[in-house]
């Protein structure tokens, strides 16, 4: 499966069992809703390498995660992210995952793992949210990182695999040349999210594979579990899967 529509983009080895999913994300990338998305072709990586996108991959709001088809809340909590310093674009991250209503000994999974990132886009356009208020800022560009991830459970604890696939961050490059956390459409737009992870769980013991999502404000792949317009809304039909009637 190829990312993106440019000659001599790199491939990606996914599992058969995330392949539907991942290629949808991606395709949706590549041909977005709203014009004002739209990516150019060329994969910048070399241009960004250098860049350090640790700090932005830390989430600044709480995650929003489901696992398996029934939408079982999961929680994820990423602690840490740092760049290897002999590879550029590879950052290792240390966590806690927790799934409603799991059995256990442990209440969370404490996992590691790395993001591997394989693309950096940039937008055709630039945004500046309601009423053009970030072009004084004076940011020179703006787009979307795109990495694999494979974060591994601590074996030794209860109902513990891997999870593995694709993230994608939203990124400005401000005007000192600096990346920074680009939350510039979250006051103007509905549909605003970051950080978005879009893959399975592997259990260690039974080999079984579940679709497991999450990310920032909005969830990838959510179905009817998201009700809302403005904000995330979890539907009260799946409030015994871990769904508070409320936003989490």
């Amino acid at each position: 499966m190829r990312i993106g529509c440019a000659a001599g983009l790199m491939l990606i080895l996914i599992a058969p069992s995330q392949g539907a999913q991942v290629d949808e994300w991606l395709q949706q990338m590549e041909h977005p809703r709203y014009p004002i998305f739209a990516l150019r072709p060329e994969n910048a990586l070399d241009r960004y390498v250098s860049h350090d996108f640790s700090s932005l991959l830390i989430p600044r709001s709480q995650f929003l995660g489901y696992i398996g088809d029934d939408y079982r809340r999961l929680r994820i909590r990423i602690n840490n992210v740092h760049r290897e310093p002999d590879r550029e674009n590879l950052y290792l991250v240390a966590g806690v995952s927790e799934v409603a209503g799991a059995p256990g000994e442990f209440p969370y999974n404490d996992f590691r793992g790395t993001i591997t990132v394989i693309q950096v886009r940039e937008y055709k356009s630039m945004h500046y949210g309601v009423d053009d208020f970030y072009k004084s800022e004076r940011p020179k560009a703006e787009g979307v990182l795109i990495g694999r991830y494979r974060f591994e459970e601590e074996r030794s604890q209860p109902n513990s695999g891997v999870f593995e696939g694709i993230v994608t961050l939203n990124w400005v490059l401000d005007r000192y040349g600096v990346v920074q956390y680009d939350d510039v459409e979250s006051q103007s737009s509905d549909n605003y999210r970051n950080n978005q992870y879009v893959g399975t769980w592997t259990s260690f013991i039974s080999g079984k594979t579940k679709i497991s999502n999450w990310g920032e404000e909005r969830i990838p792949f959510s179905g009817d579990l998201d009700m809302g317009a403005g904000e995330f809304s979890a539907n009260p039909k799946y409030r015994d899967r871990g769904w508070p009637e409320t936003r989490p």
